[in-house]
């Protein structure tokens, strides 16, 4: 099917795809990071501090945990990147027609190579996949290193219309203007492309907490500062200004984008945004 011709016809069709998909998640063992099978190991990830700050239940806790610390033991992907991975083939396969069960090997498909994919911040874990596709654009917020970029995704400095495809994972929580960096995403996607990414949401509050701006270039904390690294971390670079709740599915349809969400059936902490600039 050709996207560039049918392209509501094509979204119509991949979306019943994900639902398939996520249908069939939650019972397998299979990693579609690595295409490794066998058994998950399990860690706890939060900590006192932060459950307080987000103000979870003991059922959100455990939702989150399991997210987080529920891992393949062959690549070490969590639940969360799985399933970004799974929402990332698709998207993949949607765009050029590439077809794999693991993002390892889509990623090596030659059917990609013309494709330009910006992964803003590191994907975790999927990096090593995403970096073997010869059209990536890699950056990390602040690098001093020569041989990786650094991009602010509030002032991204892409040309319009340039990707196919933009990739961030639990970045946008650490962006002081989350509605301005959706914009800039929005305007370096070509028309019909994909933003496909993860934010931790308490999907149970129905608004967005700020917790922090930024005000004529200082630093204002409403709220006492949260951090999303682990408490042996460096905590200056984790810095939390949005708690999404609900809300920010309005926000990013605000902005332009198709919104669907790959959401589990049993953790309601798990949820994929695949997110379009419209074709027209």
């Amino acid at each position: 099917m050709d996207f560039k011709s049918q392209p509501e016809k094509v979204w119509s069709v991949f979306k019943h795809q994900l639902e398939i998909v996520n249908a069939r998640f939650r019972g397998t063992n299979y990693c579609h990071a690595c295409g490794f099978t066998g058994k998950r190991k399990f860690k706890r990830v939060l900590w006192p501090e932060l459950i307080a700050q987000w103000e979870l239940s003991p059922e959100w806790v455990n939702w989150f945990d399991e997210r987080e610390g529920s891992y393949c033991v062959n690549c070490h992907s969590s639940l969360r990147t799985n399933q970004l991975a799974t929402a990332l083939i698709k998207g993949f396969n949607l765009l050029a027609g590439v077809q794999g069960k693991s993002l390892k090997d889509v990623c090596r498909d030659p059917g990609l190579s013309g494709m330009k994919v910006a992964e803003i911040n590191s994907a975790g874990t999927i990096h090593q996949f995403l970096g073997q596709l010869p059209g990536l654009s890699y950056s990390e917020y602040g690098s001093q290193l020569p041989e990786i970029r650094s991009e602010n995704l509030e002032s991204l400095s892409y040309s319009p219309s340039h990707f196919d495809m933009v990739v961030t994972s639990e970045t946008l929580e650490h962006v002081p203007d989350f509605e301005k960096a959706l914009a800039e995403i929005y305007r370096v996607l070509k028309p019909g492309g994909l933003h496909i990414f993860t934010i931790p949401v308490v999907w149970d509050k129905p608004a967005t907490r700020v917790r922090a701006k930024i005000e004529n270039n200082v630093l204002v904390n409403i709220l006492p500062p949260s951090y999303h690294g682990a408490p042996d971390d460096d905590f200056e670079d984790y810095l939390v200004f949005s708690e999404f709740g609900s809300d920010a599915v309005d926000t990013i349809r605000n902005a332009g984008f198709d919104v669907e969400l790959i959401q589990d059936a049993e953790n309601k902490a798990l949820v994929t945004f695949f997110t379009r600039k419209p074709a027209h």
